[in-house]
């Protein structure tokens, strides 16, 4: 699956050039009357031979996505910078780039996880990898508010065979297998139906999957389970909106609205609960998007921004937003920014190539 808003983004340029538009959204407002024709697009050169495209996603160990974008940096073996990649929603990311004629290392250094350095040999260049981040000391953690709890603390409350099965699971996750760990995970959760924490990491390991059925009964659980808790909402969200692309992208427009819809009423639960969420304000910003409720979706996607500055994520989401409005000039200054800040974003070429044909119907 690719990153959400390099989708829309595409859509928005074929519906400048007369193609296909992702239902359910309206067509955008037309640019300003111009008597000129309409731009053809840029041509890109020819890839050379030691660039790469590399596709992959973050998942953290026990609470699935990212809540923020992170930064995937690709470098030699010696330590020289090659280039950088930004997640997305669900935390994928796409690195578009020069490669280099030996092997590259891909590494991911945010607060709370254990550094992540791995190397990628250069015959599997071009491929698609997952990075699974560990936590320090295993701690789960949320944000906002929510208790820390840590694995001494879970011993008080929690059998301690399910808390061992939990801990083995969680260090078993970075490998990848996570056949393995949802393994581990009904262990504990056999001993401990009522375990919170082995639930919610329980749904992050189905997704992993994509098995969405089940991940989505294992998220519903730990929010019957845990009622203050958002994650649990935030995670069914996503689960909601990766549906209603997939329905879209199969031409089906109804059943597409209906996904959409329903992560709008779970993410909007999801602020309820954590007010102070700016993942939950950002996915909701794009499901909103999504169902053509533009002013809604601005207001949210602002509200993520100002929980955290950093989630370029919803500023790509706000581009979207203000074309469908023909809010032109604010889209103008919405692409600049960001790719004064994010010169290497995998974005580049599609913001490039809107901005162009915005300032050309412009008269610019």
């Amino acid at each position: 699956m690719v990153c959400l808003v390099f989708l829309s983004l595409t859509a928005w340029v074929q519906a400048q050039q007369g193609g296909a538009q992702n239902p359910p959204a309206p067509q955008p407002a037309p640019a300003p009357s111009n008597p000129q024709p309409q731009p053809t697009p840029v041509p890109q050169p020819a890839q050379r031979q030691d660039d790469v495209t590399i596709s992959g996603r973050i998942v953290l160990d026990a609470s699935g996505s990212p809540d923020r974008t992170i930064e995937v940096r690709f470098e030699t073996d010696g330590g020289q910078r090659l280039g950088y990649a930004y997640t997305g929603l669900s935390g994928e990311f796409t690195y578009r780039g020069v490669g280099a004629s030996q092997d590259l290392y891909v590494v991911v250094e945010i607060e709370g996880f254990k550094p992540y350095r791995e190397r990628m040999a250069y015959a599997s260049l071009g491929g698609h990898i997952n990075i699974f981040l560990e936590r320090e000391r295993f701690k789960a953690v949320e944000k906002g508010g929510s208790t820390v709890v840590d694995l001494k603390q879970l011993r008080t409350r929690i059998p301690g065979k399910a808390v061992d099965e939990y801990e083995k699971a969680l260090k078993e996750s970075p490998r990848g297998d996570a056949a393995k760990v949802i393994e581990r995970l009904e262990r504990a959760l056999k001993l401990a139906p009522d375990f919170y924490e082995a639930r919610n990491t329980l749904g992050v390991q189905y997704l992993r999957l994509q098995k969405y059925q089940e991940a989505e009964a294992a998220f519903e659980r730990a929010r019957d389970l845990n009622p203050n808790a958002a994650d649990p909402l935030i995670n069914l969200g996503t689960i909601y909106y990766q549906e209603g692309e997939m329905q879209s992208d199969a031409g089906r427009a109804e059943e597409a609205a209906g996904r959409f819809q329903k992560a709008v009423a779970v993410l909007e639960e999801s602020i309820h609960r954590n007010p102070l969420s700016a993942p939950a304000h950002n996915y909701l910003g794009a499901a909103l998007y999504k169902i053509a409720s533009y002013e809604r979706a601005e207001s949210m996607l602002n509200r993520a921004l100002q929980l955290d500055e950093g989630l370029q994520q919803a500023n790509l989401t706000l581009i979207n937003v203000y074309t469908r409005q023909s809010r032109f000039d604010e889209a103008l200054d919405k692409i600049n920014t960001y790719l004064k800040k994010n010169p290497d974003s995998p974005q580049r070429a599609t913001l490039q190539g809107i901005k162009e044909k915005i300032e050309k119907a412009l008269n610019r």
